[in-house]
């Protein structure tokens, strides 16, 4: 026979209505008690019903994760096979935010608000995956349901949302190549009109070096990035530069494994590669972190509870 919620709340010493609030309302329930109850519930092998709390709920028990698909960009990173990591990352954390809850994920892609609207009749929530500008923002004005939206939107009160803070990463850079004692850095970058995030993690390494040499260029060109590489050893060779940024790690990796130098060097997004490169150093701006805590807002405000947005700072990898 299969274990009861109620077998649980005796074994815990709680009432049933606190084993349903852990599993169905996380966020009701105080952390040492929610661990209490979930530690019995694995001693037990307790599977919650999720058909039946989803009933109770007159819900649909779905959350989804919506992309917005990037059409007509010159350059748009999640298109490129070398970030597929990161996705799993944000499914990473989504997934451990429901792993106590009876909601399951549903995910899709899309082109129009229509079809935005026509999903939000399907799901009890959504959580909008890498919102990036105003026009992407403006598909969930008339949306009837909980949403929050992630993760490089700008923080602002018309819009739930959790998001990173590019600048503060971009001053993270400067602050690491100042603490190894650099004096004349290069900060490599690229489509910077296009990419706000590009902007504001110029910006953030330009309020620690406001002289800094910038080079933009278009690093999905072959072509280009061959002469960079070739012109930067030579530049190095001649002590212009001892210290390198790079706008993200994809960048990095391109040009570093090319090189043989013995340089502070510093990325940008966390990238698990980043990790077979000696002596280089990244920005990492906890993806799975950033998704995690989009999901659970949106569960909260699903249950009613009043939230507010939130920024969740990188740090540095070293």
């Amino acid at each position: 026979m299969p274990i009861t919620r109620d077998q649980v709340a005796k074994q815990a010493n709680v009432s049933s209505a606190t084993v349903s609030r852990v599993f169905n309302n996380p966020e009701s329930v105080s952390e040492q008690l929610r661990n209490k109850v979930l530690k019995v519930a694995r001693e037990l092998n307790y599977i919650p019903n999720k058909a039946a709390s989803q009933l109770r709920r007159s819900g649909t028990g779905v959350i989804g994760v919506v992309k917005i698909n990037k059409v007509n960009r010159l350059y748009y990173w999640g298109s490129l096979k070398l970030f597929d990591w990161f996705y799993a990352q944000a499914q990473k954390g989504m997934l451990k935010a429901i792993e106590n809850t009876s909601y399951q994920l549903s995910f899709y892609s899309i082109n129009s608000k229509e079809e935005l609207l026509n999903i939000s009749n399907k799901v009890d929530g959504i959580v909008g995956y890498d919102i990036d500008n105003d026009v992407e923002e403006s598909f969930f004005e008339d949306l009837k349901i909980p949403y929050v939206l992630a993760h490089h939107i700008c923080p602002n009160n018309k819009y739930m949302h959790v998001s990173t803070d590019n600048e503060y990463g971009g001053m993270l850079q400067g602050k690491y190549l100042k603490n190894n004692k650099v004096e004349n850095p290069i900060y490599i970058t690229g489509f910077v009109d296009e990419v706000l995030s590009h902007q504001q993690r110029l910006k953030g390494i330009q309020s620690v070096y406001p002289s800094i040499h910038v080079k933009e260029i278009d690093f999905l060109n072959k072509k280009i990035l061959h002469q960079i590489i070739s012109n930067l050893k030579s530049e190095i060779k001649s002590n212009q530069y001892d210290g390198i940024a790079f706008v993200n790690d994809l960048l990095l990796v391109q040009i570093i494994v090319k090189l043989n130098i013995d340089l502070p060097i510093i990325g940008y997004d966390g990238a698990p590669y980043i990790s077979l490169i000696n002596n280089v150093s990244s920005i990492d701006f906890h993806i799975d972190d950033i998704y995690e805590l989009a999901l659970s807002k949106v569960i909260s405000l699903i249950n009613g509870n009043k939230i507010d947005g939130e920024i969740i700072r990188p740090s540095i990898i070293e």
